[in-house]
């Protein structure tokens, strides 16, 4: 797998051809106004969602695409609006329930603005972003260098329960959580080993601290 399989397809559209750190800038904006917004404020949520439809259709992202990753946080998203909604309002269920609801769109809309930026612009775009905005280095080449390698990771760890279940005789070939965890922890202590010879290959070579690039995006 390479590292672009990871990263989907940047949307061909007028969106794209913005300048990285107007796009970020602009996102994290809106993703605080969402925040901002009080639980129960319907019309401003509905506005926001609006703002954000309208900038979906602009970007050229697929909605298809962006439903299906909403979809993969939503339980996360469910069990943190009820659990918010319990804890704030002891009153009758239709308060409650408005709660969550509330709270369920704001996380909604500040994903879906999330993803969006995402399908616009290339992660490697994001990085130099954020360093020219005055990020510090050590926390774009640690953003860098884990995008690099996590897909490095993904593939030992298939390849680790693939080995795992040729050595298993059962009928079903899902792994229980108790081997599940056992290969994270192998996983763990190999990406500990990898990152110091890492560290040391590239201390060897002189390393600075910087990320550079072709086109200069990652340097100071």
């Amino acid at each position: 797998m390479r590292p672009e399989a990871l990263e989907p397809s940047v949307a061909a559209g007028p969106v794209a051809r913005l300048d990285a750190r107007a796009k970020l800038v602009a996102t994290l904006g809106f993703v605080v106004a969402v925040v901002a917004t009080p639980a129960g404020s319907w019309r401003p949520l509905a506005a926001e969602g609006l703002v954000l439809a309208f900038a979906i259709g602009l970007a050229g992202v697929e909605p298809l695409g962006l439903f299906r990753r909403w979809l993969a946080f939503l339980p996360l998203f469910g069990f943190l609006a009820a659990t918010l909604a319990f804890s704030r309002t002891h009153a009758g269920g239709v308060e409650m329930l408005g709660v969550a609801l509330s709270i369920l769109a704001r996380n909604t809309l500040a994903l879906l603005a999330l993803l969006t930026l995402a399908g616009v612009t290339p992660f490697r775009d994001l990085l130099g972003a954020l360093r020219r905005l005055g990020a510090p280095a050590v926390l774009v080449a640690t953003l860098h260098f884990m995008y690099r390698y996590l897909f490095i990771f993904g593939e030992e760890l298939g390849r680790m329960a693939r080995a795992r279940r040729s050595r298993t005789f059962r009928r079903s070939g899902r792994l229980d959580w108790g081997l599940l965890s056992g290969l994270i922890g192998v996983l763990l202590l190999r990406a500990l080993e990898r990152g110091e010879r890492v560290h040391d290959a590239m201390l060897a070579r002189g390393w600075d601290g910087t990320i550079r690039t072709l086109d200069g995006a990652d340097a100071p």
